[in-house]
């Protein structure tokens, strides 16, 4: 069973609590009480442990670095801020200053730790006092701290730089924060995925981790459905889940998403932002992978096709799903030609299939489609699907059928999106010397002034070539 407690660490690394003889419990201050003169600071081997002398204190970080590591700024010569406390009276929050003119622990502290070659033996000994320092300090920041931090934009920036570090024992802590529960009841990793500077940081948490430990988030992100797919939704969640994905490519794990997708497949293929998840499974997946995606989508096709996301969607699906699959989607989609052809939306998806020119289908869209090209010929999106038919060589269905009825032809003619469904009709048989660009001409021409006003003066004006009706 997976859980926070078998989160192990590497490099034998210790536990988060009592370091060194450091607890978060050593290092309280009274929020409505106590003075400086109440702090004590007795050294557990070499280390400051800071204690309060009194109950109901509140949490601050304790000055782990000096200002040439984590910056300066008017409140100190340490470099931290400690609004809110008994530190600084005018105070509000606590964050490292990390664009002080100084340095900041991006510039000195985390790139002096990062590696030790061509230093002496005193100053690898040094960074090795800083790298415990920002260990002690992860383990100060617990639940609620932990999230304020994260949600802060100076203190989402501190956390994304002591992640890029790749210190085993920094990695673990902030994991088992991101894992833990506010005192709102709500996933810590819940709050972090849909805030602005919160996002950022759970981002560096999924480029730091080892395997066991992004099967432990990937299991805790997908176990609840709901929290999943609020998550597929929001800008900055569906943001993570798609760098999950890139990063579970070829791993088993990734049918711990794409179960969940196909779980509410219609729901995030209707929706902007939701789409685009399952579009980048369908692009960066396996086929294998995709399988139940596609099986999804061709469940759902006529659903998606009418809707204005998801016939988006859909459009996507059919340039990626391959073999067999592809078959039956195109099939069922144009099997169903006439109703969708007929829909604000679902036209677009039809006009996809006739794009892709494979005779099988194109075929049967227009022949699914004779006794209907008048009404469709009428409608703004149903109008390009018969343009599409008659650069078929399936045309001359289209066109016998506006000749079977004169009065048709004409009304098709004058209609508005209609008329460039005639000019169409001339210019290919025109084009390709058929017999039936004569039957159209005699068809029309004794009507030609009807044609001179309105839209039909577009089949007029190709029909005399711009001439008037007296000299025609």
């Amino acid at each position: 069973m997976l859980s926070v407690a078998n989160l192990s660490l590497t490099e034998g690394r210790t536990g988060t609590k009592n370091r060194q003889g450091f607890s978060p419990r050593n290092c309280l201050l009274a929020a409505n009480g106590g003075s400086l003169q109440g702090i004590q600071e007795p050294r557990v081997n070499g280390l400051p442990r800071y204690q309060a002398g009194f109950a109901n204190s509140t949490l601050v970080p304790p000055p782990l670095l000096p200002g040439t590591i984590w910056g300066s700024n008017s409140s100190g010569n340490d470099g931290w801020d400690f609004l809110g406390s008994r530190l600084h009276s005018g105070a509000k929050r606590y964050v490292p200053i990390l664009n002080s003119p100084s340095g900041s622990v991006v510039d000195e502290g985390a790139s002096s730790v990062g590696s030790n070659t061509g230093l002496s033996d005193s100053s690898v000994v040094k960074n090795q006092e800083k790298l415990d320092n920002l260990r002690n300090f992860i383990c100060l920041l617990q639940g609620d701290r932990f999230v304020n931090y994260c949600l802060d934009k100076d203190g989402s920036r501190t956390l994304h730089v002591l992640l890029s570090l790749r210190d085993p024992e920094i990695t673990c802590q902030i994991c088992k924060n991101v894992l833990d529960m506010s005192s709102r009841g709500i996933p810590i990793f819940f709050e972090l995925m849909l805030n602005q500077h919160g996002w950022h940081v759970f981002s560096e948490v999924i480029d730091s981790l080892n395997h066991q430990q992004l099967k432990l988030i990937t299991y805790e992100i997908t176990k609840d459905l709901s929290v999943f797919t609020a998550l597929t939704l929001h800008t900055h969640g569906s943001n993570l889940i798609k760098k999950v994905i890139r990063t579970l490519t070829r791993s088993h794990l990734i049918s711990f998403v794409t179960n969940n997708l196909c779980a509410v497949f219609l729901l995030i293929m209707t929706n902007r932002i939701g789409s685009y998840v399952i579009s980048e499974c369908l692009n960066h997946l396996r086929a294998e992978d995709n399988e139940a995606l596609y099986e999804a989508a061709i469940k759902w096709c006529l659903d998606l096709a009418i809707d204005h996301e998801g016939s988006i969607a859909v459009i996507r699906v059919i340039n990626t799903i391959q073999g067999l699959q592809r078959y039956r989607l195109l099939n069922i989609l144009s099997e169903n030609a006439v109703f969708l052809s007929q829909d604000p939306e679902g036209n677009y998806v039809i006009q996809k299939v006739m794009s892709l020119n494979i005779p099988l289908f194109t075929q049967k869209v227009c022949r699914l489609l004779i006794g209907h090209y008048e009404t469709i010929s009428l409608q703004k999106g149903g109008s390009h699907i018969v343009e599409k038919c008659l650069d078929t060589e399936w045309k001359s269905w289209i066109i016998e059928s506006f000749l079977s009825n004169t009065n048709t032809l004409l009304h098709v003619a004058k209609d508005e999106f209609g008329n460039y469904v005639i000019q169409k009709a001339l210019k290919v048989t025109k084009k390709s010397g058929s017999p039936l660009y004569h039957k159209l001409l005699s068809r029309l021409k004794p009507h030609l002034s009807i044609l001179q006003s309105g839209y039909g003066r577009n089949v007029f004006n190709l029909i005399t070539g711009g001439q008037s009706l007296k000299k025609v």
